[in-house]
């Protein structure tokens, strides 16, 4: 039985207000990004846009390494966990690592993109001088 764990997140990031969607599943976690804009969004407006745009969503999809575990808790022991991670060398959220991550190799495979596209662009200016030296010395 495959089982899906979903939540939102809004926070306030000065100046808008953004959307964190968290998909987790046994195997995979997927994480997606969007903007509400400057005002604070309301529940109802939350669940049209989802309705209306979930298709629209680019998620980032990374593979998990432990278990998918939904057993109940005992609260106080999750206070103590929570306070343990977050006191010990905090570098955000799960979802903002995953984003952080994304941003990362976009910004790695643009930077190959640009490169590739600057090395076809010397190599057609060399063929051209090439070709116009040639011309040049074919003697008419």
């Amino acid at each position: 039985m495959l089982t899906i764990r979903g939540s939102l997140t809004i926070i306030y990031e000065p100046p808008f207000y953004k959307g964190i969607f968290e998909e987790e599943t046994q195997c995979s976690y997927r994480v997606a990004q969007f903007n509400f804009g400057t005002s604070v969004p309301k529940t109802r407006l939350v669940y049209l846009y989802l309705l209306a745009h979930y298709s629209e969503l680019t998620f980032y999809e990374q593979k998990q390494k432990t278990k998918l575990c939904l057993k109940h808790a005992n609260p106080k022991r999750l206070q103590r966990l929570a306070r343990k991670n977050v006191g010990a060398d905090f570098r955000g959220t799960k979802a903002q690592q995953a984003l952080q991550k994304q941003h990362q190799s976009c910004k790695r495979s643009g930077k190959k993109q640009r490169n590739l596209v600057k090395k076809n662009k010397k190599q057609f200016q060399y063929e051209q001088r090439k070709n116009k030296r040639l011309q040049k010395h074919k003697g008419h």
